[in-house]
């Protein structure tokens, strides 16, 4: 177990979600806002859309349990972006987008044995942010993942 197999299980596993659009395992930023928002661009059903998820690990504590282990608990933050049209009530389309992120990891405790435990997804924020001109559904979901270390 480690960190890179972790992240790029946690990225696989994002990844087989179907319409998730672009996926990156890895915090994207640019120097200005339409920079950024091409990096979420992608074509769903003939039309583009901006659509997509990153990883970023926020936090890893330790702790030594009594048989000399180390546990290592990663708090993964995945982020998603997706774009807004009123008409198409797209909010219901980002919602059951994060249900389905939240279905692929229930009960994947081990993350296909990656870890020792992962899970349950939270879903800390959704809410509708401005990227430079652009009006986009936003999320911020948390994946706890245990790992464990044995001397």
């Amino acid at each position: 177990m480690s960190e890179s197999a972790i992240r790029a299980e946690i990225f696989n596993i994002l990844s087989s979600v179907q319409g998730i659009g672009k996926v990156y395992d890895y915090d994207r930023w640019a120097a200005d806002w339409s920079a950024f928002i091409n990096l979420f661009k992608t074509v769903i059903a003939g039309k583009e859309h901006i659509r997509g998820f990153e990883i970023v690990r926020i936090a890893a504590t330790a702790a030594y349990d009594d048989n000399a282990e180390e546990t290592i608990t990663h708090q993964y933050r995945i982020r998603g972006y997706m774009s807004l049209k009123d008409a198409d009530a797209t909010e219901k389309t980002f919602n059951n987008l994060i249900e389905e992120i939240r279905d692929k990891f229930r009960f994947n405790f081990s993350l296909n044995g990656k870890c020792e435990f992962a899970g349950p997804v939270s879903v800390d924020v959704i809410d509708v942010r401005t990227f430079g001109s652009v009006l986009c559904h936003y999320c911020e979901l948390t994946l706890p993942v245990h790992e464990l270390y044995t001397s």
